[in-house]
């Protein structure tokens, strides 16, 4: 029994070899675009001070700027010493802006430093452990309109510099930290609580 082969004339040959190429060039374009479109892009970087507006624990609006870092190696030999390099102490101006509310509780809401491919959060390393926790102003206090507070958050860090992202909800901002201690105003308070941990 013979068996014909299907020859296709010259002309169609070069068609279908043409359109096979398009058609892969076209999925392929497609598939580029396909990330673009899922993925928004990163929320600009923030400098040491700006602003942005949360809700508050009772949803009500929040304006926080983080105004100041600090960073600790403790020296003493009695001191707890971070796992990581660095006590990292952030200091976040909070304003109320019609009705009195208090930083959202971390189930809602979540400081991190990001430095090279590492995340930092307030319970990463012994950040806990940082000798102003309980000494300076926690993000419980209540903020009332017209009267701005500043609170302080801790962080045990590997470097000195980084990223500083809030995310919650409702969204993400990013600042970008400086690499040497800055906000001279609100550092005094973190200075204070050293020294009385330390028993200076």
């Amino acid at each position: 029994m013979s068996h014909r082969v299907a020859v296709l004339p010259a002309a169609l040959l070069a068609i279908a070899c043409h359109a096979a190429p398009a058609a892969a060039g076209t999925e392929q374009a497609r598939t580029a675009q396909t990330p673009a479109a899922v993925h928004a892009a990163a929320p600009k970087l923030l400098k040491l001070g700006q602003s942005v507006r949360i809700k508050g624990e009772k949803g009500n609006q929040l304006q926080i700027a983080p105004v100041g870092v600090y960073y600790h190696r403790p020296t003493a030999e009695s001191s707890t010493k971070p796992r990581n390099t660095y006590f990292l102490a952030l200091a976040i101006r909070v304003t109320a802006v019609s009705k009195a509310d208090q930083m959202p509780l971390p189930y809602g809401s979540q400081w991190r430093v990001k430095q090279g491919k590492r995340t930092f959060t307030t319970s990463s390393g012994k950040a806990s452990s940082a000798p102003w926790i309980g000494r300076a102003q926690g993000a419980s206090v209540t903020v009332h309109p017209k009267s701005p507070e500043v609170v302080y958050e801790a962080f045990d860090v590997q470097a000195k510099g980084g990223i500083l992202e809030w995310s919650s909800p409702d969204g993400l901002y990013r600042w970008r930290i400086p690499t040497s201690n800055a906000g001279a105003t609100t550092r005094q308070a973190v200075l204070d609580a050293i020294a009385d941990y330390e028993g200076q």
